[in-house]
């Protein structure tokens, strides 16, 4: 019986001490930085960022300039990225480019790349998305929008990493992230993930 309990008793310290350790790991990261400030800086100056309008993109946005990065804010509506690239230059400093495109159409790319020419980017953030409609009889119906969202979800990634791998190649550092916000926000049907 009392090698019972000296096994249980080590079984409870054992589970204590882990608990220990683990919480003393989540107090290290959390206080102190698990990668140097100058990290996201080392692989380029510049970030891409699709989608760059409202939402995770707009956040990115923010938060790569406030890492010191300069930002190529690209988006459908000008007004929205005008806003956001003087918001973004007043707070944090950084140089802000802004580049107008519909990603629902084909014939962006060129004058996206010659937006992005002769800049050292480091970091592409695929964001851009739009969401099928929630009505699958309406989905079926319009070839356009099927089109629309061909372009949207699957070219823009393709192309835009194709655009930015360039670039990162020549340089050695670099890194392409997809966020694709919708999915994030909505469990959408006509979608598995």
């Amino acid at each position: 019986m009392e090698k019972l309990f000296i096994a249980a008793g080590l079984f409870v310290g054992l589970v204590c001490l882990v608990k220990c350790m683990r919480f003393s790991q989540h107090l290290f990261l959390r206080f102190c930085k698990a990668l140097p400030s100058s990290f996201l800086r080392s692989m380029g100056q510049w970030a891409v960022i699709t989608g760059a309008g409202d939402g995770i993109g707009k956040a990115y946005s923010f938060e790569l300039a406030r890492h010191g990065l300069n930002v190529v804010l690209i988006s459908r509506t000008l007004e929205k990225l005008q806003t956001i690239a003087e918001e973004i230059e007043r707070t944090t400093g950084s140089c802000v480019k802004i580049v107008q495109a519909d990603f629902t159409r084909e014939d962006i790319y060129d004058h996206i790349k010659e937006h992005l020419e002769g800049l050292e980017i480091g970091i592409l953030v695929n964001n851009v998305g739009m969401l099928p409609s929630f009505f699958p009889s309406h989905f079926l119906s319009t070839s356009g929008e099927s089109q629309n969202l061909i372009h949207c979800n699957i070219t823009s990634v393709v192309k835009m990493t194709q655009l930015v791998l360039k670039h990162m190649e020549s340089s050695l550092a670099g890194r392409p992230l997809s966020c694709l916000e919708y999915q994030a926000l909505y469990a959408a049907r006509l979608q598995s993930d």
